[in-house]
């Protein structure tokens, strides 16, 4: 796909100066060394060639060589020192950062790039989203007035950070893109802790708010799938398959269990290959079935089977949804509603062990720092993936090497040759390839 201009990396350090403008900075006028916009761009640039090392051997080029690459490639003219950075990004706000999430989804919609991310249910299209919470931080001794507390051992609280994301996801594709992300925290003079699912909460509100036109279907775990939620869910036009496991739905499991001796469960099978192997599968349907006693969510509920060519269980689980569930769909649900697992592996595993070190410890600080390092991280997570869907010449750059491999290399150069622009360190990266092959 011929990259557009829209969406080359240097449109993408545009759009990131042009917020980083915007984030409100409390210091006195007269005491500013380093402006806020110079300093978030510097710590995005760490997180996007993944090096902590970065600004040092930075000002080390700029002082032997008069420029360094943050200036060529990503604007970064005056360098702070690395506890300069985090003495500045401690007090940042953090809500401009955030919506960034969202502008940089819409650029890619408008070129019709998050298409991929559309299944189409009940002869419409939705962007099926998945909600998954992740921990980025944790300490037995650091900790700050949003920190999570909570006691493994008596007398000895764990701190952490933990964050909702809402990711788009599909099956078929393992690609996956950020729309949104809410912080679990704690706010500062209330005794009540935060928890996931308030979390998601704001964060279902605050997508639609921002998202008004997008068809929707959430896709989340057991933990999910309650009164409370669902009702979150219709409120806010979005609608949902949801795991609900019988350990966590005693209620629902007892309705399941009697319209099956009634005889009132629809059943079915289904088989499918799967490359050179064949799955088979067995199914349940059940109708408007009330989620509690209460009785104040009606809604319809499948289980799915999946066994190997000899008979061995290999999958199963349970799932409540407002769709219509039919024969004719059921294996489209089961597909969509077993894609939950891309997002813990395409983004959460990815973040935290491919690279990006999400739960190494960048710095804390006492108020907001833990966080913004947090969120330009997810941007640099988010522009390498614009990278990888529209831009050819980082694709040949790429090859067939991993990820890790190819970041690697790039922040080798990054370190020690000056170059003009992005496109002219990944062209020597494909030259200085082929000439060193054997």
């Amino acid at each position: 796909m011929r990259p557009l201009k829209s969406l080359t990396l240097e449109a993408i350090v545009e759009i990131l100066q042009e917020e980083f403008k915007k984030v409100p900075d409390k210091r006195r006028a007269k005491s500013i060394s380093w402006e806020m916009q110079a300093v978030l761009m510097a710590g995005f640039a760490m997180m996007f060639f993944q090096n902590e090392s970065l600004l040092e051997f930075q000002k080390r080029m700029k002082k032997n060589k008069g420029r360094s690459n943050l200036e060529t490639i990503l604007g970064v003219k005056e360098i702070p020192s690395d506890t300069q950075m985090r003495e500045i990004l401690d007090q940042a706000a953090t809500e401009p950062l955030r919506r960034l999430v969202g502008k940089l989804f819409e650029k890619i919609r408008q070129v019709g790039w998050a298409k991929r991310w559309v299944s189409e249910i009940e002869g419409k299209d939705y962007y099926t989203v998945g909600m998954d919470g992740s921990e980025y931080f944790h300490s037995l001794k650091i900790e700050c007035e949003g920190c999570l507390k909570k006691e493994y051992v008596k007398g000895k609280p764990h701190y952490s950070h933990q964050i909702i994301s809402a990711t788009l996801i599909k099956s078929g594709t393992h690609q996956v893109l950020p729309l949104d992300v809410e912080e679990v925290k704690n706010t500062y003079g209330t005794e009540k802790q935060d928890c996931e699912i308030n979390a998601g909460k704001r964060l279902i509100e605050r997508i639609r708010a921002e998202h008004r036109q997008l068809s929707i279907c959430i896709i989340g775990d057991d933990i999910y799938s309650h009164e409370p939620f669902i009702e979150k869910l219709r409120e806010n036009r979005c609608e949902f398959v949801l795991v609900a496991k019988d350990s966590s739905h005693p209620e629902l499991a007892q309705f399941i269990e009697q319209h099956l001796l009634d005889g009132l469960i629809e059943q079915g099978s289904w088989t499918s290959q799967v490359g050179k192997k064949t799955r088979h599968y067995e199914y349940r349907i059940l109708h408007h079935v009330d989620l509690t006693k209460s009785k104040k969510v009606n809604l319809n509920y499948f289980e799915v089977w999946e066994r190997d060519s000899s008979n061995s269980l290999l999958y199963h689980n349970s799932w409540v949804t407002d769709f219509s569930v039919s024969n004719d769909n059921i294996s489209h649900l089961f597909l969509i509603g077993r894609s939950r697992w891309k997002i813990e592996n395409e983004q959460f595993n990815v973040q935290k062990n491919h690279g990006y070190h999400i739960t190494h410890n960048y710095g804390h600080g006492q108020h907001n720092l833990s966080l913004v390092f947090y969120l330009l991280n997810l941007l640099a997570f988010i522009s390498h993936l614009i990278l990888e869907m529209g831009t050819s010449l980082y694709h040949q750059a790429r090859g067939s090497l991993s990820r890790r491999a190819f970041w690697g290399d790039l922040r080798t150069l990054f370190d020690r040759i000056l170059f003009t622009s992005w496109h002219s360190l990944l062209t020597f990266y494909m030259d200085d390839s082929v000439n060193s092959s054997p």
